[in-house]
């Protein structure tokens, strides 16, 4: 079965951060998407990607830095307990503003996946949370916020994509192969997995290079689960090796898809329209992703358009002209697959 719906083949998918001082102002050209997002606001340092979930922990100090002393009670407390837990409006405005504004056919929410969050918090001594039991600490906390999400989200939206965000991951596999912490790679994948609900469309979004996540011989984003995984061909084209390019067609066809960041987040890459620089970005991403063995028919039907990362660096009225010129994105996508397909 195919995650990606085929209304949302080709549509806009938001990764996250907006530039904006009111938390109700991107709201307008956020309802409008045809997969509406929750968007984090980074002028407000609550709504940091680490902080608006790492505050629900007991010991955790919410000014400053990113410090967390964890006595064995409160690790007890967030292992053993499964109740659902949800960040406040004041850690996240632009998903309690959207649950107001339902209800939506689909709704793409988000959090930080459990390794960036362990890498991101330090111990009262300075030392980085990168241990196993710290590990399976927030893949716990963060499998009941998904919980927690799913409960609050139900009434808002028929089919909820849920994607963790793990910009750290690279950080924590150089650590790994440096021997520098003692930890399985392909544990922490197996315990980001399980953060996901039951019911939810999953998503991933690694931030680095894509194409380099190959351990002994695996890969750690096609050789696994089906789920929609948003990756940067703008910064890391797609040029691959025949066996990547396989990989990711077995990928797809057991129902996985991609999230293609194919649009700059910045305003000075922008040098054209927003549509003429999707077609341009398209074009050699396409092609790339054509002449090393990927199917472009599997995916024509199976992909969706995006940004390299979140729109933190983009201007606030470059961020509303993108969003509002996003429903032309189907259209464009599918042109220029076809074109490829009929050269």
């Amino acid at each position: 079965m195919k995650l990606v719906p085929q209304r949302l083949v080709g549509a806009f998918f938001g990764v996250g951060s907006v530039q904006a001082e009111d938390p109700a102002a991107p709201l307008h050209y956020i309802t409008d998407l045809q997969l509406p997002y929750w968007y984090q606001l980074p002028s407000f340092g609550e709504e940091d990607m680490v902080r608006q979930f790492a505050y629900l922990i007991d010991g955790y100090e919410e000014e400053g830095d990113f410090i967390l002393d964890v006595d064995m009670y409160t690790y007890r407390e967030i292992l053993e307990d499964d109740s659902p837990l949800l960040p406040d409006e004041r850690h996240a405005r632009g998903l309690h503003l959207l649950r107001s504004k339902g209800p939506f056919l689909d709704f793409k929410t988000q959090q930080t996946a459990p390794a960036t969050m362990a890498f991101s918090i330090r111990g009262p001594d300075g030392g980085q949370l990168l241990s196993k039991s710290m590990v399976l600490f927030f893949s716990s906390l963060m499998k009941r916020i998904g919980m927690g999400q799913v409960e609050f989200l139900s009434k808002t939206c028929e089919n909820l994509l849920l994607c963790q965000d793990d910009p750290a991951l690279g950080h924590v596999i150089d650590m790994i192969q440096n021997n520098r912490v003692s930890l399985d790679i392909r544990e922490i994948r197996r315990l980001t997995e399980g953060v996901y609900p039951e019911g939810v469309i999953p998503a991933y979004h690694y931030c680095d290079d894509w194409r380099n996540l190959a351990i002994s011989g695996e890969h750690l984003l096609w050789d696994t689960k089906p789920k929609l995984v948003h990756i940067d061909v703008l910064r890391y084209p797609p040029n691959l090796e025949t066996g990547q390019s396989e990989a990711i067609n077995q990928f797809i066809e057991r129902g996985g898809g991609l999230a293609l960041g194919v649009l700059p987040n910045n305003d000075d890459d922008f040098t054209g329209s927003v549509t003429d620089v999707l077609r341009g970005g398209l074009e050699r991403t396409i092609g790339a992703f054509g002449k090393s063995g990927v199917s472009i028919e599997l995916l024509q039907e199976n992909a969706m358009i995006s940004t390299q990362c979140g729109l933190s660096h983009l201007s606030s009225a470059l961020t509303e002209r993108l969003h509002i010129e996003s429903h032309k994105f189907p259209t464009i996508f599918k042109e220029m697959t076809t074109a490829f397909l009929t050269r």
